[in-house]
C-alpha cells in the first residue's frame, strides 16, 4: 500500500493527548490543575521526561480540542487564548522540546472544531504555516462540521499544503469515521499518517469491547493499507484512569500492541498508580507495537500451535509471556499452546525461534 510519503511514522506514534482524561475542561479559576492550560501541558511533559515515558518511546505531547480562543486574530491567523495559554504556543512548544519531546496540536477540517472554535476551512495554507511557525511536530484533525461529500478533497487539500513545508508533521486524521459509505483507505494512507474509523473512546471496558469488535470487523478491509508511515488508529489508551481495572488494562494494551496502533495515553500522569505505570512501561509489550515491519496481528483461538500462526520452524520455538516476563520453555511448530486467560484480562505470547 501507498502511505503517506513525509518519513515519519514509520512505527506507531506514541505520547499523551489531553481528551479522555481533561475533555474541555476551560474553568481553570476553580479547576487550576486540570483545565486545558498551557501548565496542563508543562506538567505533563514533565512528568514524560522525569517518570521514564520518553525513555520507553512515549515523545508526543499533544493539546487536544478548547486551546483556542474564541476567534481568529485580526490578520486572519488561529490565537490561544489568552487566559490559559498567557505565554503563547512558540514558548509552549520551545518548552515541550527542551524535554525532548514533540509537540501535538489539535483542530478541525471543517468551519469549527467540535467544540465551536474556529476551524480549518478556508484557511488550510495560513493554518499550515502558523503550525509550523509555532513549532507543531503532530496535527490531531477532526472532522466535526463539513461535509461529508467534501472530506477527501479537504483532507487531501490540508495534507498538500503540509508536504509543502520544509518540516514534515505527523498528521492525523477522522476522515473514515465522518465519511459516509465506502472509504477509498488506499487514499486515505497516501494523505495521513494515522487515521480513526471509531467515535471517541471512553473510560469503561464496554467501550474498549465496542472499539474491538468493530476493528474484527474492518480488518480485512483496511489492515492491508496500515504499515510504516500510516496506520489505523483505534483511539487512546485509557490506562491510568479509573474506567478499567488492572487486567482489562492489560487487555488494552496488549490489543493495541498487537495491532501495531498509536500507544496515545490520555491519563494524569502526576497521580499514576504503580500498576498502570508498569502496564504503560512495559518494554516487552511495547517492542512488539514498535515492530518495524509493521505487521498487524489478527485475534486468535486461546488454543493454537506455532503452526497455526505461521510459525513452522523445526528448531522450534522458545515461548515466552511478555506481561509476567515469563519464559515458558520450547514448543514445536505443532504443539498446541493452552492459553487460560481470566476474564477482561490478557496473555500475550511471543515466538523466538530456537
Amino acid at each position: 500500500a501507498r502511505a503517506r510519503d513525509n518519513g515519519l511514522a514509520l512505527t506507531p506514534p506514541m505520547g499523551w493527548l489531553t481528551w479522555e482524561r481533561f475533555r474541555c475542561n476551560i474553568d481553570c479559576e476553580n479547576e487550576p490543575d486540570s483545565c486545558i492550560s498551557e501548565q496542563l501541558m508543562r506538567d505533563m511533559a514533565d512528568r514524560m521526561q522525569q517518570d521514564g515515558f520518553l525513555d520507553a518511546g512515549y515523545k508526543y505531547v499533544i493539546v487536544d480540542d478548547c486551546w483556542l480562543a474564541s476567534t481568529r486574530s485580526e490578520a486572519g491567523r488561529l490565537q490561544p487564548d489568552p487566559n490559559r495559554f498567557p505565554s503563547g504556543m512558540v514558548a509552549l512548544g520551545d518548552y515541550i522540546h527542551d524535554k525532548g519531546l514533540l509537540f501535538g496540536i489539535y483542530e478541525d477540517i471543517g468551519s469549527e472544531t467540535c467544540a465551536g472554535y474556529p476551524g480549518l476551512r478556508g484557511h488550510f495554507e495560513t493554518d499550515v504555516q502558523t503550525f509550523d511557525d509555532w513549532g507543531a511536530d503532530y496535527l490531531k484533525i477532526d472532522g466535526c462540521n463539513e461535509r461529508s461529500s467534501a472530506l477527501p478533497a479537504d483532507h487531501e487539500a490540508f495534507g498538500a499544503q503540509l508536504a509543502a513545508l520544509g518540516r514534515p508533521i505527523v498528521y492525523s486524521c477522522e476522515w473514515p469515521l465522518y465519511e459516509h459509505g465506502p472509504h477509498n483507505y488506499s487514499a486515505i494512507a497516501a494523505t495521513c499518517n494515522l487515521w480513526r474509523n471509531a467515535h471517541d473512546i471512553q473510560d469503561h471496558w464496554q467501550s474498549v469491547v465496542s472499539v474491538a469488535r468493530l476493528y474484527a470487523l474492518l480488518q480485512a478491509e483496511q489492515f492491508a493499507f496500515a504499515g510504516p508511515g500510516a496506520w489505523f488508529d483505534p483511539d487512546m489508551l485509557l490506562i491510568g484512569n479509573s474506567g478499567l481495572n488492572e487486567g482489562e488494562s492489560r487487555a488494552q494494551m496488549a490489543l493495541w500492541s498487537v495491532w501495531a496502533a498509536p500507544l496515545i495515553m490520555s491519563n494524569d500522569l502526576r497521580r499514576l498508580d504503580a500498576a498502570s505505570a508498569a502496564i504503560l512501561l512495559n518494554s516487552e509489550v511495547i517492542a512488539v507495537d514498535q515492530d518495524t515491519l509493521g505487521v498487524l496481528g489478527r485475534p486468535a483461538t486461546v488454543r493454537f500451535s506455532p503452526n497455526q500462526v505461521g510459525c513452522g520452524a523445526a528448531a522450534g520455538y522458545a515461548l515466552r509471556e511478555l506481561f509476567s516476563h515469563g519464559d515458558l520453555g520450547v514448543v514445536t511448530p505443532v504443539q498446541e499452546i493452552a492459553a487460560q486467560v481470566p476474564a477482561r484480562d490478557a496473555l500475550m505470547y511471543k515466538l523466538t525461534v530456537q
